[in-house]
């Protein structure tokens, strides 16, 4: 009975990692659709990995809370794309208030910020030169796109919350197993290709 329920346990899990890998390759699409002028196909090229957050979480009344959970893509443009199972969290005090959930997208353009995620050694803002992306701009060429910041982050937000940041927010791994086949693997393949 034990060896059966530790064998459903771990389908389960599997089943829920294929969920986040799905929701993540959603999300991205919605995020890049969201963000009509950003140079999608620039940044690829440049980012060593993307990391996707389909559902972020901020709750707050003067303390606040941040988690979700997500994916890293280490090497994104390459056929067979590495798939790291990832976490966001943090908190805050101050005057803040409210609740939202966003998706979040990270281009990450410098390499050893990878292992320091890995290693459960970033935090956001605290160790790398952070930009939020710029929706409204239009760029016309890649060119007009500077490309001067270690990590370019785009999102979409439903709620309201006032007074909230992500300075101070840890990326980290988590421990999961991850499957890099499948239908929510090819479609996460299919949508980095996409844009």
């Amino acid at each position: 009975m034990r060896k059966i329920l530790v064998l459903f346990l771990f389908i389960a899990g599997l089943f829920a990692e294929e969920e986040v890998v799905l929701n993540s390759a959603n999300a991205y699409i919605n995020t890049i659709r969201a963000n009509q002028n950003l140079p999608v196909d620039a940044l690829l090229k440049r980012s060593y990995a993307i990391v996707i957050f389909p559902s972020v979480k901020k709750v707050g009344f003067v303390f606040s809370g941040m988690v979700g959970d997500g994916i890293m893509v280490i090497s994104p443009k390459s056929s067979n794309p590495e798939l790291v199972p990832v976490k966001i969290s943090g908190g805050s005090f101050g005057l803040q208030v409210g609740y939202e959930d966003s998706s979040l997208l990270f281009f990450i353009l410098k390499e050893s910020m990878i292992n320091d995620i890995q290693n459960s050694k970033f935090t956001i803002q605290a160790d790398a030169s952070f930009s939020f992306g710029d929706g409204g701009r239009v760029y016309h060429r890649s060119s007009d796109f500077k490309f001067s910041s270690d990590i370019y982050a785009y999102a979409t937000n439903s709620g309201f919350f006032a007074g909230a940041s992500f300075g101070g927010a840890v990326i980290s791994p988590r421990d999961e197993n991850m499957l890099h086949s499948g239908y929510a693997y090819e479609q996460l393949q299919k949508a980095l290709l996409k844009f």
